[in-house]
């Protein structure tokens, strides 16, 4: 069975991550990068939604995905 926290934070550290490289590829003026992270990015943005909406969380874990 999945662990939807578990997937919620493994999501949550790649998605500062891709953040990250966005800057890096920012600052080198490397467009690819920027085009493939920023689809990273939106995908992984879309998957935590559906988690945190449609996932049993209890409240308190519930808040730190919104204010993530």
């Amino acid at each position: 069975m999945r662990n939807v926290h578990e997937d919620i934070q493994n999501l949550e550290k790649e998605i500062l991550q891709i953040e990250d490289k966005i800057i890096d590829y920012l600052r080198v003026g490397y467009e690819g990068g920027i085009r493939s992270s920023l689809y990273r990015l939106e995908s992984n943005l879309k998957y935590l939604s559906i988690l945190a909406n449609g996932a049993p969380i209890d409240k308190n874990e519930d808040r730190k995905t919104w204010i993530f």
